[in-house]
């Protein structure tokens, strides 16, 4: 299968709840994950992140045959979109 995206790995496209756990300091963010590959995720959310921070993510399994997504990810793009919604871009450091 070809595709002309330049990136290394492929994206899936979902829409599903996640929660931002802040590695510092602060409260949890509930956010909704759109994108999600092997090396990265995007979120929409109501609260502002800065880049740079550290995030614990938790995505919940819907199924019991597969294990709930848990990483420690940075904050990479945190962007205001024209509808004036926040939306932001995680690197995964690694796999809890």
């Amino acid at each position: 299968m070809f595709h002309d995206e330049k990136r290394d790995f492929r994206r899936m496209q979902i829409h599903t709840p996640a929660k931002l756990i802040p590695l510092e300091s602060g409260s949890e963010i509930e956010a909704t994950c759109t994108d999600l590959s092997a090396t990265g995720l995007a979120v929409n959310l109501d609260d502002v992140v800065e880049v740079g921070c550290m995030f614990r993510v938790l995505i919940a399994s819907t199924s019991t045959s597969i294990t709930s997504f848990d990483a420690t990810a940075k904050v990479i793009r945190a962007t205001k979109e024209p509808d004036g919604s926040l939306s932001a871009g995680l690197e995964i450091i690694s796999f809890n």
